[in-house]
Formats: structure tokens, C-alpha cells, sequence
């Protein structure tokens, strides 16, 4: 067993979830990627991010017990939850639920951008290059390229997939992000 495995094993041990979230983080679990400090993660041993992945903080709440595999270069904005179980509602007994959990993995692709406060459901595919707008709620799988919004969410158009394409294969030169100012209330890009 790596030594990697080990501690990640054994803090998992530690009762005390925000020590636990402090030592995954100061160990530098997730080399390439930029996870906030005040991100909640359960089950951090099930969660697997591809390099250059950004998480957002505010509220931002990771539940891995399923599994959540976030592709490279993908953008989640701060107070998202991404949820990877769900309660058994049809049990022939007992209401509201019963004590199983079911387990459904998500995906989400490489270079997608989650906007602030959006919600995924267990179980959901989200296909490369996908922007979901704030505040949705991804109750259903999203194809490649997709903008979505709403609750539940719908297609409200797709990305220019040719440009994209180029884009991922360097043919296109990509330049600086914009930088923003603040200007008697309105945000301007400069150059």
C-alpha cells in the first residue's frame, strides 16, 4: 500500500471533519488542482480530479460516498453541491425513507463550468465542455457542449463545438483572461 493510501486512510480516522478537511488539503491530495480551503468533501477517498480543476468556496459542499470524477480544466463556482447518494423512498414499511443509501456516481467532463449555487443529483453525466448556469438544478445527464439553466434544468443552446474543438487542440492561441474592475457599480473588461 502507497504511502499516500495510508494517510489518507488513516484521516479518515480523525473524528473531527474540519482537522480532517485541514490535513487533506495542507498534504496536497489533489497535486495540479485548486480546491478552497473551506470546501466540504465527504468520503475524500472517492473523489477524483483530473489536473487544473478549480472549486469554488462558499458553502461548497462535495458528497463523495458514490463517487465524483471531475474531468481537467473544469470550473465549479463557490455554494455548489454535488450529491453522489440518495435515500430509499419505496420501502414497503418504513416512511419518509429508510436507512440505505443509494449509491449513483457523477461525472462531470473536462472543461466545464459550474455556475455558483447549482445543484447535481446523483447519478448525472455531464459531458465535456458543459456550462451549467448558476443556480440550476442538474436533476439529468448533459450532453457535450450544452448550455443549461433552470430547475430542472433545460438546453438553453449550445456552445460553438468547431471553435471549442479547436480551442482543446491548441489551434487556436488562447489569450489572457480579462481581468475585471469595479466601476461605480459595473464591472468593465480591460484589456
Amino acid at each position: 500500500m502507497s504511502w499516500q493510501k495510508i494517510r489518507e486512510n488513516l484521516i479518515q480516522l480523525i473524528p473531527i471533519s474540519k482537522l480532517r478537511k485541514h490535513l487533506s488539503f495542507h498534504y496536497g491530495w489533489f497535486p495540479g488542482n485548486y480546491v478552497r480551503n473551506d470546501v466540504i468533501i465527504s468520503s475524500i477517498k472517492n473523489l477524483h480530479l483530473e489536473g487544473g480543476v478549480y472549486i469554488g468556496s462558499g458553502n461548497t459542499e462535495l458528497h463523495c460516498e458514490g463517487g465524483i470524477s471531475i474531468g481537467s480544466n473544469t470550473r465549479i463556482a463557490g455554494g455548489c453541491l454535488i450529491m453522489s447518494t440518495n435515500h430509499n423512498y419505496n420501502h414497503p414499511t418504513i416512511l419518509p425513507y429508510d436507512r440505505t443509501q443509494i449509491q449513483q456516481s457523477v461525472e462531470i467532463g473536462k472543461n466545464c463550468w459550474i455556475g455558483a449555487r447549482s445543484i447535481i443529483c446523483p447519478g448525472v453525466k455531464i459531458e465535456d465542455g458543459a456550462i451549467v448556469a448558476m443556480g440550476s438544478v442538474v436533476t439529468k445527464s448533459v450532453p457535450k457542449g450544452a448550455v443549461v439553466g433552470g430547475n430542472p434544468t433545460q438546453i438553453l443552446k449550445y456552445r460553438d463545438m468547431e471553435h471549442y474543438e479547436k480551442l482543446e487542440q491548441g489551434l487556436i492561441e488562447q489569450k489572457d483572461v480579462p481581468k475585471f474592475v469595479k466601476i461605480d457599480g459595473f464591472k468593465e473588461y480591460l484589456k
